[in-house]
């Protein structure tokens, strides 16, 4: 345990020391001289040691006492500078958003920029994570997670809509057989998310086709590595709303088969109640909704 003297004695000792005098020093800390000199003798009773020689009311420091000035003269600076600077930094708006890290990389990073120009002021920080990070922690302010939009105590704002569809290069997508022969589907190298091991089986289900069996795969264990796979001409993949939005507006990856299958679920913006009256949640929300907007 760090054993400090009381804070309180110790700052009316500074002022006092710096002020030389006990008057002053009181217009410094807000309180009286014989306050502060009361404060200055239990500062001196803390330590064991005299800080100031007292002739007629004026304090004058000891030896001891200038010693322990310097000492402290340097930390008392330093609080000071870390205390502007953070309350500089409070100034600025600034705002912390919990998401995926795939949804991150493959979605959101694209369109900070937009974000940026309308509010340049805003400080943005996006907290990865793979899990469901309770609000009580204190560490954001708001979050997109994927559901059905309920849960209990928070306010939830659809943004966009899962959905299945098979995704592949402009290249693989010559060779892939017509919509009526889509079993024929075995003979090309699909590629899943070991995160989502029955997306295919779902999408085979909404084709109106028996799963494939005796297919060449690939596995990976991100959403964005699958993505980025297909990009690459590796083969097939299950691409999902929003994570291969920008691969579709950049052509890097087209949709070969018009068969979406919907999950029922989407991603929603959340955020507590009482984080509904926050600007910077409010301007986040305002834009999103825009951008997601069908």
């Amino acid at each position: 345990m760090r054993k400090f003297p009381p804070f309180a004695a110790l700052r009316s000792f500074e002022a006092a020391a710096r002020r030389n005098s006990f008057k002053l020093a009181a217009e410094d800390v807000c309180l009286s001289p014989s306050a502060v000199s009361h404060q200055v003798r239990s500062l001196e009773e803390y330590l064991g040691v005299q800080l100031f020689y007292r002739e007629k009311g004026k304090p004058n420091l000891t030896s001891v006492g200038a010693i322990y000035l310097e000492k402290i003269d340097d930390i008392f600076d330093r609080l000071e500078n870390a205390t502007k600077e953070v309350k500089d930094r409070g100034k600025r708006p600034s705002i912390t958003l919990q998401l995926l890290h795939s949804l991150a990389s493959c979605w959101l990073l694209a369109l900070l920029p937009e974000l940026k120009i309308r509010h340049p002021d805003l400080d943005i920080k996006l907290l990865s994570s793979t899990n469901v990070v309770e609000f009580s922690a204190g560490d954001f302010d708001a979050a997109i997670r994927y559901g059905d939009g309920n849960w209990p105590g928070l306010c939830s704002d659809f943004l966009v809509e899962d959905e299945q569809f098979l995704v592949c290069s402009p290249e693989i997508a010559k060779s892939l057989p017509k919509h009526e022969n889509l079993e024929q589907l075995s003979s090309q190298t699909l590629i899943r998310s070991s995160l989502e091991p029955d997306e295919w089986n779902n999408w085979f289900e909404a084709a109106g086709i028996n799963p494939i069996s005796g297919t060449n795969w690939i596995e990976l264990d991100t959403r964005s590595l699958v993505l980025e796979a297909a990009a690459s001409g590796l083969g097939i993949a299950i691409g999902r709303l929003p994570f291969v939005t920008s691969y579709l507006n950049s052509g890097r990856l087209i949709e070969p088969y018009n068969v979406r299958r919907k999950t029922g679920k989407g991603y929603y913006l959340v955020y507590p109640e009482y984080h509904a009256k926050f600007e910077t949640v409010l301007n986040l929300r305002e834009w999103l909704l825009e951008v997601c907007k069908p």
